[in-house]
Order: C-alpha cells, then structure tokens, then sequence
C-alpha cells in the first residue's frame, strides 16, 4: 500500500511540483521578496520604534510604566516625522519596492537591460496604481500590501510586453557605433516606453471611468475568492502539507511556498498598518503571515526540525549522533539541510509522518491560539533565520510568544522521538556488526 501511494505521488505529484519549482514568473517572485527582505525588515523596526507597545492615555498614571509610554508617545508626537516618513516609504510601500525587484530579477533572467526595465514598469506601476488627490498630491493607497497582487501582475505583464517591444525592434532608433552605449540605450527605448505607458495609461482611464474602480483594487477583487478560501487554519494546513511532501521527495518546498508568498507578504503589510494605525496586536486583521509561517511552523528549519538536532546529540548511534554535531548550529537559525540530507530524512519512509504532521501541526497550533487571543497576531517579519524563541517574541512583541515557542519544539520532540528511536535501533545494531567485522 505505501508502494503504491509513494508511487501515485510520483507520478501525480512530482511532475507538477517540477514544473511549478523551474516558473520563471514564480522565482522571480520569490527572489524579489527576498531582495526587499531589508527594506521589510527596517520597516518593521521603525514600526516598533513608532508605536509605543502601551497607550498610556488608557493607563493610570499610578500604574508602572505609565511615565515611560507617555514620554516615548510624546517624543514621536515630537520629533518623529522623519521616522514616521521612513514607515511610509518601506512597509507601506512594500508593493512598489516588489515591482523593482520582481521586474529586475525577470530583466535579469531574459537578459534585458536591469536598469531600464525596472524604471519603465515602476513608472507602469504609478500610472496604474496611483491617483491623484483632491489638493493635488498623489494617493499612496495601492502602495503597501492591498496592491500587492497589482504589483506582481504589473511588473510580469509590463516585462513581458517591453521584452516584446524591445526584441522585435519596435520603434527603435539606431544610433551611431561611436555613441555611447549609455545614450545608445535610452534612445532605443524611448518609443517602447511611449508605447507601453500609452497603453497602460488607456487601461487606467478605462478602471477609473469606465468600470469605476481602481485597477488594484480590480485585481484585489479577482484575487479575493482565493485568498478567502485559503487564509484560514485549513488552508495552512493543506499548504504545510504539500510542501512537505514535494521537499520529501528531494524539491525544495519554494515549488509550494513561492506561490503562497504574495498572500502571506500581502497579510503581513497589512497587518503592519494597522498596528501602526492604533490596533491592537491580539486584534490584527490576519492570522497567516509570512511570519507565522517561518518563525512559528518551521522551527529549526523545514519539517520543524530543531527537536531533531537536539536529540541527535544524545542518540546511540555514532552516525546519528555525528549528524547531530554537525547540524545543531545550522538547526538554531533554521537551516537543516545536514538533517534533511544527512541523517537522512528525504526519501526515507520512516520519518515521511512527523516529517509532514510536525511543522503543520506548528502552524494549526499557532493560528488557533492567535485566533483565540492566547499570543498576538504578528506584524513584524524578523526574517526566517532568527532563532527560537527570538524570532517568535520580535514577530509579535509578545512574551506569550516565547512559551508557544519551547512548547512547539516540545511537541515536535515528541512527535519525532518515537520514529527518531526505532531508526536508532537500526543504526546501533548496523554500527555494531561493522565493529565486530572490523575486529575479525
């Protein structure tokens, strides 16, 4: 029966995982989250700095701390314009630094030109996701996480078009040999940027005054059955599930996770406003984050292996206890590669449960004990390699976040020691029957 269903993974599963991991559209989503990484993670520290963790005009001024929130409250009423600039110009302007780095990892990846093809579908971005004011400024509403979505398709489908423009040679001016290449390309896309902001330009007037809706919010609306149906504790789970099995097989679970990342990126900077806006951490508007993700579900690194690295130090087993050695460090900031390959759990049927059932175990846990109030909701992305438990107390400033930490990799303890012990069994007796052929 496990033949066969190993199998049926095989050829059903497989083939598509494949596939979806080699999209050019969805690594260059992924690698341009992970370019923005930086600008995520200063965003998120001016928020923390911007937002005293206590309203004091709902305290006592008897009541500890009340000095110390009204002074640190008062100091950003004061003197925190320029940070408060600084929140708006990188979390809440998440979806405009993703159209940079999305359209120059796919410029990079068809060998176009990496800092024309940026500049053209940025400017893209503003005439479709940008409106002007009632005083004559420009709205920044479809900057941050709700044009998220808006922003990906923006900078495929404006890369793809330019791309065209650019190969087919449409409109392009030629230029002596003796001019510099600098000018040479600037001429030569002068009419393809015409011709690309002329159409976008159309198709903005046409969602303003015609359908009379924005385009992002158009695009949030197409998107919105799927994140409904996704984003809630069932939806977390099937997710962690697939992933799991694909990286099972040997293909790293980005096949799964790359297309996951503009929801949770999406929740995640959304939340983050309305942090920032006065809510309260335990009422955030969405539970699955990128955070909850890789601080809560992958403890230790894919699988929730840090309990693993752990035990391996104390096992019986010479190999196992080698492997242990080796991957305990990587293990504390999520890296388990020496696990994964080393012990081995890839393509090993005697860890394919808690290999699959731990880390989505993490993520049902977290996401009901956030749903019922017990930790706050997160807001912060502190990045996948902190450790444990920091990363889980920096994603949701919440000490309640701590404990939830050390019980988790408990439960993954236990979940894997069962499984770990019978492996074990089999490594000391192979261990042994080489000892006693070595000695005869």
């Amino acid at each position: 029966m496990e033949k066969n269903n190993t199998a049926w993974i095989e050829h059903n599963i497989l083939p598509l995982a494949n596939k979806v991991q080699r999209n050019r559209y969805l690594q260059a989503i992924q690698s341009g989250f992970m370019t923005c990484m930086p600008i995520m993670l200063l965003g998120s520290i001016v928020i923390i700095l911007t937002r005293p963790w206590a309203d004091y005009t709902t305290m006592m001024p008897t009541d500890a701390g009340y000095n110390f929130f009204k002074s640190w409250q008062l100091l950003i009423d004061k003197y925190g314009a320029p940070l408060l600039l600084l929140r708006s110009m990188t979390l809440y302007s998440l979806s405009l630094w993703v159209v940079l780095a999305l359209s120059y990892h796919l410029a990079l990846h068809y060998k176009m030109n990496t800092i024309i093809t940026p500049i053209v579908v940025l400017l893209q971005f503003f005439v479709l996701c940008s409106t002007k004011t009632k005083d004559g400024g420009i709205s920044n509403d479809f900057w941050g996480g709700e044009g998220l979505f808006a922003a990906i398709l923006v900078a495929i489908l404006v890369t793809e078009f330019y791309r065209l423009l650019t190969e087919k040679k449409i409109g392009e001016i030629k230029m002596p040999e003796m001019v510099p290449p600098a000018l040479k390309n600037s001429f030569s896309a002068i009419f393809p940027i015409i011709i690309t902001t002329a159409i976008c330009t159309v198709i903005s007037l046409i969602f303003n005054y015609v359908i009379g809706i924005p385009f992002p919010k158009a695009i949030l609306t197409v998107f919105h059955p799927i994140i409904f149906v996704l984003d809630n504790a069932f939806g977390l789970a099937i997710s962690s599930v697939l992933s799991q099995i694909v990286w099972w097989f040997g293909i790293h679970n980005t096949a799964i996770t790359s297309m996951l990342e503009p929801l949770m990126y999406s929740n995640l900077a959304s939340n983050s406003s309305a942090y920032a806006a006065g809510t309260a951490a335990g009422a955030l508007p969405h539970i699955w984050t990128e955070s909850l993700w890789w601080n809560f579900m992958v403890i230790g690194g894919s699988g929730a292996t840090l309990s693993v690295a752990i035990m391996l130090l104390f096992s019986k087993s010479k190999q196992m206890k080698t492997v242990g050695k080796i991957a305990i460090v990587p293990a504390i900031f999520n890296i388990n590669e020496p696990i994964i390959f080393g012990l081995p759990i890839v393509l090993n049927p005697l860890f394919f449960i808690p290999w699959v059932s731990a880390q989505t175990l993490n993520g049902v846990i977290s996401y009901l004990c956030m749903k019922v109030g017990l930790v706050n909701r997160s807001f912060v992305y502190p990045g996948w390699n902190i450790p444990t438990p920091i990363g889980e107390f920096l994603s949701t400033m919440d000490y309640r976040a701590v404990i939830l930490a050390v019980l988790l990799v408990a439960i993954d303890g236990l979940l894997y020691y069962p499984f770990l012990k019978v492996y074990e069994r089999q490594k000391v007796k192979e261990e042994n029957v080489e000892l006693i052929q070595s000695g005869s």
